[in-house]
């Protein structure tokens, strides 16, 4: 019996189910290889944590070939950027991320359209493939959005950063989109309705729109999310694609939530439990720090338990504007069940408009406040394994450098393998704020092991007329207007911190470039640098170590990881 004739038709049916196919593996593929080199990189500093540095360098070596090589790729394509506009930038690996995944997704849309009769870029070959390779990334796409995030956990890449590919996944499926319907689409048709939803979805995340009124744009992107994926579903009924997109999308999305809500039901039982007696201890104390800073001390819940550099929720239900509005605030403390301070989770909040300017004016010093935490969330640096470590904060970002180094000096007080060189680098506006820390860092200070060197470096920049300084918030047009409070100077008056010889108080901005090439130039171990700061901060930290530095890696130079935090989470 002779075989069938191959039609265009087969064809394409064939091609409209296997591309998407290979589309998604390459993909997974990718999210491997970046998880295996995490492993890979986690695994090697941990084996390697004991290590001890001579300080000299020596002749160029073979065997420091790997090392330089991937630290000067590294420094060329994390921290070189190109900006876009006055307030955004990405550096050369996400753009070149962003080519490459719009670049596979529009390849595999037009390979191979060319007709039996040589009809080139056929669009029935093109067009409905392009939208069954749309459908197969909605799962990604949701899944870069979740705050329990499994691609964050694999790859140590935090959520908050991923929701970058997020949002310029959802773009390039909208992209995807016209080429799927352009002149296909009948008007009123399912298909139309997510169509224009999707592009409504793309326009509220253009970042001065989603700013304006951040509250808003969740409640609106939710529903608007929702229509779009229960669209695509009816849209894709009956075909096989609906469970390799829509369905996948749904129970990422219904995990992500169920994960969050019992989290929020185990950490906050008490709330939930109408006959608990300890309800109350769960509440927040509010404590008013300054006209821009609020300090909210909460007590651990029980089964909570967070890395040094993490994240979580809060909602305060008397101060919020609608139902579960809830936002992140990175934890200062570290957890220590063998003290009091350790069981507690504080956060200093920076006073903008909306939520923190609505708790300050609720703030009282006689009252505590009911409060949901959510949380763990984030994907701070695992410093381990590095022989120097070096934290800059600008003013608020201290939430998430002062755990850093609390937990390292804990852990060299308890004989771990910990660097031997830790500098703390913090930018305030006003001396007074030194206080607010004061107590906790010169505890930290207290007896400390011959087997780490300690810094810390204090800058006060109130004497500046230049509003473009390292600790002061790119945002703080939004902040609430009031006269100045001057300093009065108590911070400086027999302060056990400033009189260490550990600690150094200098007026103006620290000389970025200067601190860190000296440590560079004082060490052959790796070094650890982590920033929490305004864009102008975490610039001048990118160009001090945007430039290759292969031939000194060769000799015994050290290599050098860089994680900036966003400011403002």
């Amino acid at each position: 019996m002779a075989a069938p004739a191959v039609t265009d038709s087969i064809l394409r049916n064939a091609r409209f189910i296997s591309y998407p196919k290979q589309v998604a593996y390459l993909i997974a593929s990718f999210i491997a290889l970046v998880s295996l080199c995490h492993l890979i990189s986690v695994a090697h500093r941990y084996a390697t944590r004991k290590r001890v540095y001579s300080g000299k360098r020596t002749s160029a070596s073979l065997s420091r070939i790997p090392p330089a090589l991937v630290d000067s790729i590294t420094a060329l394509t994390m921290r070189w950027t190109i900006h876009i506009g006055s307030s955004y930038s990405l550096n050369l690996a996400e753009v070149g991320l962003v080519i490459g995944y719009i670049g596979v997704l529009l390849s595999w849309t037009f390979v191979n359209t060319t007709t039996l009769e040589g009809q080139l870029v056929d669009p029935h070959y093109y067009a409905d493939r392009a939208g069954t390779i749309a459908a197969s990334q909605l799962p990604l796409m949701v899944a870069l959005g979740m705050k329990n995030n499994l691609i964050s956990a694999l790859t140590g890449i935090g959520f908050d950063k991923l929701n970058f590919l997020h949002r310029m996944s959802a773009r390039t499926i909208v992209i995807l989109a016209w080429i799927h319907g352009g002149g296909r689409v009948t008007l009123g048709s399912i298909g139309a309705f997510g169509w224009i939803n999707a592009h409504s979805l793309v326009l509220l995340t253009i970042r001065p729109i989603r700013e304006r009124s951040y509250e808003l744009f969740l409640i609106i992107h939710f529903v608007l999310a929702f229509i779009f994926i229960l669209t695509t579903y009816f849209h894709t009924a009956g075909m096989i694609m609906t469970y390799f997109g829509p369905w996948p999308s749904m129970i990422v999305w219904g995990l992500d939530r169920f994960l969050s809500m019992a989290k929020v039901v185990v950490f906050n039982f008490a709330y939930f439990n109408p006959w608990s007696k300890s309800s109350k201890a769960l509440d927040a104390n509010v404590e008013v720090l300054s006209h821009h800073f609020i300090k909210v001390t909460i007590r651990r819940p029980k089964y909570f338990y967070w890395r040094p550099g993490q994240s979580a929720y809060l909602s305060f239900p008397a101060v919020s504007s609608f139902p579960f509005e809830s936002h992140p605030f990175t934890m200062s403390t570290i957890y220590d069940g063998s003290s009091a301070d350790g069981n507690k989770l504080t956060f200093f909040l920076r006073v903008r408009k909306g939520f923190t300017a609505r708790l300050m004016k609720a703030a009282s010093q006689d009252q505590t406040y009911k409060v949901f935490v959510n949380g763990p969330y984030s994907s701070p640096p695992i410093l381990v394994g590095y022989q120097s470590v070096m934290l800059f904060a600008g003013g608020s970002g201290v939430t998430f450098t002062l755990p850093l180094f609390l937990s390292l000096i804990k852990r060299a007080k308890q004989n771990e393998a910990t660097c031997s060189k830790l500098t703390f680098v913090w930018v305030i506006r006003d001396a007074d704020q030194i206080k607010w820390l004061e107590g906790v860092l010169s505890s930290a200070i207290e007896d400390l092991p011959a087997t780490i060197s300690v810094s810390i470096k204090l800058y006060v920049t109130s004497v500046l007329d230049d509003p473009e300084t390292f600790e002061e918030d790119d945002s703080s047009k939004d902040s609430i207007e009031e006269e100045k409070m001057p300093s009065t100077g108590s911070s400086q008056d027999n302060s056990k911190l400033l009189e260490s010889s550990l600690t150094s108080l200098d007026q103006g901005r620290p000389d970025v470039n200067a601190l860190i090439q000296d440590e560079i130039m004082a060490d052959t171990g790796p070094i650890s640098i982590n920033v929490c700061g305004t864009k102008s901060l975490a610039e001048a930290v990118r160009q001090a170590v945007r430039v290759p530095r292969p031939m000194d890696v060769l000799r015994g130079g050290p290599t050098i990881s860089l994680h900036i935090e966003p400011f403002g989470l």
